[in-house]
């Protein structure tokens, strides 16, 4: 399963061919977006993109990748140590949520999902890169918690795949349909208080 990339691990040409990749898939899609246009927009060769990145189904995946990496704060262990289980949860529920909701990963998810169903390829990468590099990320957090006795769960990753659809239906999917609610910090409040209170619930100790 595939983990999230920190932009600074990479070397300054490829930083700047995922930027451009970023770049060129918002403004044209995935279908008319080009690697000679994305080697253009990132000052390098086509050979120079291609020493990287095998097809275009790949360097979207490194698009998602960098996207992704905003989504959750970069020191997790030190906000591990200092909130309660409960109230880490909600601080990482609310950042995921805020995050899922910026306009760039609403187009990249709306790309995905259309280009998909004629290039399975961009709908595995999208899976890969995004919800599971992030439940890959996230579901550590909760196998330590439940060692500690916070929670029941015997499945880290399929609780945390629980979690992301109670923090963000119905909420992600309005959004997403351009049904934006007046007051969005409001809404995901409101569907982060619901989505956390129920997943508690679920797997809260029982004795």
């Amino acid at each position: 399963m595939a983990k999230v990339a920190v932009m600074d691990d990479l070397d300054e040409k490829t930083t700047a061919i995922v930027d451009a990749a970023r770049t060129t898939f918002l403004a044209r899609g995935f279908d008319a977006a080009s690697m000679d246009q994305i080697a253009l927009t990132a000052g390098v060769s086509k050979r120079t993109v291609y020493n990287r990145f095998r097809s275009k189904e790949e360097l979207f995946g490194a698009a998602i990748t960098e996207t992704c990496r905003h989504l959750l704060p970069v020191n997790v262990s030190d906000i591990e140590d200092t909130l309660p289980p409960d109230e880490l949860i909600r601080a990482l529920s609310r950042v995921f949520v805020k995050g899922i909701l910026e306009p760039e990963a609403l187009s990249l998810r709306r790309i995905a999902a259309f280009e998909a169903e004629r290039t399975p390829a961009i709908g595995k990468a999208y899976i890969e890169h995004g919800p599971a590099s992030m439940v890959a990320e996230c579901a550590p957090i909760l196998a330590r918690l439940a060692a500690r006795g916070h929670f029941e769960i015997d499945d880290p990753e399929a609780a945390i795949w629980q979690l992301g659809a109670l923090i963000t239906e119905p909420l992600h999917t309005r959004v997403l349909m351009g049904d934006m609610p007046s007051d969005l910090d409001a809404a995901i409040d409101h569907q982060v208080e619901n989505g956390v209170a129920a997943f508690i619930k679920i797997y809260s100790p029982k004795n």
